[in-house]
């Protein structure tokens, strides 16, 4: 390897690639409102244009959580699938097919992939019992978050009126609010 690879493998290892994209990207929407998909294409074809490098190495820096969201994102888009495509009376229906020996019946459920204790994915078809627990109490913990942040949003709405939230509340008195909800 001669010097001049050798100095260029020493700086792209030495390069924060994710620290560099983090401030562009808190750069690009520093501004807001902003558009997300807008602000990526945007910050993509910037750095295609001057500096194709800090972007494949934030790729290639990145590339398991990629995947990890593909994986994720199909997963959801299976489990939506899944309920769009069986209406909750058809799925009463189906489950009686299935059980009387219809094996395509639930073909829409049984492959359907879900969370288990430990943190893998299991198809529907395959949960026991105690997975099915788990899965459950998760989906109950989520809408209980869920109900959370909208009573905090709920909370904020009269004395916010027609200003913005900035305009009335700091870090400070948003951060005792939550706590004072979030409190067990």
């Amino acid at each position: 390897m001669t010097a001049a690879r050798k100095l260029e493998a020493v700086e792209t290892e030495a390069r924060d690639y994710v620290g560099e994209m983090r401030a562009l990207i808190d750069a690009e929407t520093a501004d807001g409102p902003y558009v997300a998909p807008v602000i990526a294409e945007h910050v993509v074809k910037k750095l295609r244009a001057t500096d194709p490098d800090l972007l494949a190495g934030w790729l290639d820096a990145q590339a398991v959580h990629f995947v990890r969201a593909a994986i994720l994102a199909r997963d959801c888009s299976t489990r939506s699938h899944a309920r769009v495509a069986t209406r909750r009376s058809q799925f009463a229906v189906d489950s009686k097919l299935h059980a009387a020996g219809e094996s395509t019946a639930l073909v829409h459920w049984l492959a359907v992939p879900f969370v288990v204790d430990g943190g893998s994915r299991k198809a529907f078809a395959d949960l026991t019992a105690a997975d099915l627990d788990y899965v459950a109490s998760d989906y109950e913990r989520r809408a209980a978050d869920n109900q959370m942040t909208a009573s905090f949003m709920r909370a904020l709405i009269k004395k916010v009126g027609k200003r913005r939230v900035g305009d009335v509340y700091d870090n400070a008195t948003l951060t005792a609010m939550w706590q004072s909800l979030s409190a067990e």
